[in-house]
């Protein structure tokens, strides 16, 4: 596996610096030297340096790693502190884990955000104008040194053209877990396993859960099966849709499950985009039988939770969160409230309409009695 991950992020033995690299080792003297005084004194000249350095060594910037590298990385990961759930709240900060996930799940780079077409980081990347504004947005929002290494790079890449296919921060999927379902060796249910940030994150806690993981995608499955031999997890990746698989004595579900036509993530008969055309359809034709699936496998007054959200596409709004409660109630459970995962806003103009506002995604919970 680790020889596809490879050839489709283009990796050359020249890139490799180690067992955990970005490809671009042999130039962060050069990168050191454009700092933001220089920027000033020249900003389109600076910006052509930069842009010429990433055109020669050709690599998303983004952090690679041997498979040696990827095993020594996942170990580490499971050391590292992260917030809890305090007051139905997680607070900022949860972000390792995500270059591991980033690195495996190479088709997070294929999957199309709200319609947009072929939007992808690599998308971006390739684009010189895209690329030239990434730089030019490390220089202008900010600051400090390394203003243009590769993670510098990738971040102000997320910024160009608006939406990106996000994956769920492990570090948030363990500590909901464990504020769920305080059970040793408990049996948890994603029921949209996706790009592994679950998998990574509930594996990792020490309280020894056996994840059992369910997902259609063809290539997402394989790589949660990759993944999931070097963390050497217990449980099972399940290649199956939610709305037909049955899972048995689970003492908790959890997931942040595809929302009806928000992003495409591949052409196969089995996804959510592709099996239903509307939202009428997607309730009853995935959600429904979905959580009733769970009812009917999970362990008395054990807890169901979905990461789910209202959005907007480029034509329509659509209403989810009421109508998901809803139904959960109608299947027989009982909504016990919201956890609050905070996010971060934007740099730029625009965003002081949100001073002294709270940004964050909910995570609803239900009980079943």
């Amino acid at each position: 596996m680790i020889e596809t991950i490879n050839k489709f992020w283009g990796i050359e033995p020249e890139h490799v610096h180690g067992d955990e690299f970005t490809g671009y080792e042999e130039h962060y003297e050069l990168l050191d030297t454009f700092t933001k005084e220089v920027y000033d004194k020249d900003p389109q000249g600076t910006i052509d340096q930069v842009f010429n350095i990433y055109r020669k060594v050709g690599l998303i910037p983004i952090v690679y790693f041997t498979e040696q590298g990827l095993v020594n990385a996942i170990r580490e990961y499971g050391k590292k502190k992260y917030n809890s759930v305090h007051n139905d709240i997680i607070g900022l900060g949860n972000n390792s884990g995500q270059t591991i996930n980033r690195f495996v799940f190479t088709n997070m780079m294929t999957a199309e955000p709200k319609g947009r077409g072929s939007n992808s980081l690599r998308d971006r990347f390739e684009n010189d104008n895209k690329l030239r504004r990434a730089i030019r947005i490390c220089f202008e929002f900010r600051d400090g040194n390394r203003l243009v290494y590769p993670t510098a790079v990738r971040r102000s890449l997320e910024l160009v053209t608006g939406e990106n296919i996000q994956n769920f921060k492990s570090q948030n999927a363990r500590a909901i877990v464990e504020h769920l379902c305080p059970v040793m060796w408990g049996r948890v249910y994603d029921y949209s396993a996706g790009y592994g940030g679950r998998l990574l994150g509930i594996t990792s806690s020490n309280m020894r859960y056996q994840y059992i993981g369910v997902d259609p995608n063809t290539e997402t499955v394989e790589r949660l099966n990759y993944l999931n031999s070097i963390i050497d997890n217990t449980g099972t990746i399940v290649q199956s849709v939610s709305e037909e698989y049955q899972p048995e004595d689970i003492d908790c579900a959890f997931s942040s499950p595809p929302y009806f036509n928000l992003e495409k993530y591949s052409d196969e008969e089995t996804q959510c985009m592709v099996r239903y055309q509307t939202l009428d359809d997607w309730f009853d034709g995935y959600v429904e039988p979905t959580v009733s699936n769970i009812f009917r496998g999970l362990n008395r007054e054990g807890l169901f939770a979905t990461n789910i959200a209202d959005y907007k596409t480029p034509k329509e709004e659509f209403a989810v969160c009421d109508r998901w409660i809803g139904l959960a109630e109608k299947v027989g459970f009982k909504y016990q409230g919201m956890i609050k995962m905070m996010l971060n806003t934007r740099p730029g103009v625009g965003n002081d309409k949100l001073a002294g506002r709270e940004k964050y995604e909910g995570v609803y919970v239900f009980k079943k009695i």
